[in-house]
């Protein structure tokens, strides 16, 4: 073989291996990932017993890992037991109960053997599909909520939170897998902060 075919070779070999880092979901890997949450609950009257099991998912699309945040949500609330609907657009009022999820910052530093993140997480629930009080496009959440007297026919929960989030991760893996494995993090803690609020199992 030529010197010229063996640095074809070569070159090809170096870029099946980028490609293979850059878009398939593989390796052996482990993790510390760790979460801290402010969560601020709101009703009116008394919201047991109005849950219903269709929802409204609403995942704001500005960061790279957004898409499969989406997917990963829509799977953990249809394990849960909803039927879900994505919304690509941010409505006065949807004709179910509403969840949005929105990264706020991301620091993120990827290799194929050590990786990590931090980041920052807003989410909100409305069991009444309303998001006038939620601020989906804000990254507040300690501004209060008062109720106005065109609610006072309502029941209504509202929930609004905040996640800080670190991961570490060790092993040999790809940047797809590592994407993928902090898409189910947020997902998993998104719903272990609603289940006790909202009482559906999530």
């Amino acid at each position: 073989m030529s010197k010229t075919n063996k640095s074809i070779t070569i070159a090809a070999i170096v870029l099946l291996l980028i490609l293979a880092f850059a878009f398939l979901d593989s390796g052996i890997r482990t993790s510390a990932t760790y979460s801290d949450s402010v969560v601020s609950s709101y009703s009116i009257g008394s919201p047991e017993g109005i849950m219903r099991n269709d929802i409204t998912l609403y995942v704001h699309q500005e960061e790279p890992l957004d898409g499969l945040l989406q997917k990963e949500l829509h799977d953990a609330l249809e394990d849960a037991g909803f039927s879900v609907t994505i919304a690509d657009d941010i409505l006065d009022r949807y004709d179910s109960q509403f969840v949005f999820v929105r990264i706020i910052d991301t620091k993120k530093m990827y290799t194929p053997i050590y990786s990590g993140t931090e980041m920052d997480i807003r989410f909100g629930f409305s069991s009444t599909g309303k998001t006038r009080y939620m601020n989906i496009e804000g990254e507040e959440i300690d501004r209060p909520i008062v109720f106005t007297s065109d609610d006072t026919g309502d029941k209504e929960l509202l929930i609004i939170g905040r996640i800080s989030m670190e991961d570490r991760t060790k092993g040999l893996f790809t940047y797809r897998a590592y994407d993928n494995h902090i898409s189910a993090e947020i997902a998993k803690s998104v719903a272990s902060e609603l289940d006790p609020h909202t009482k559906t199992g999530i």
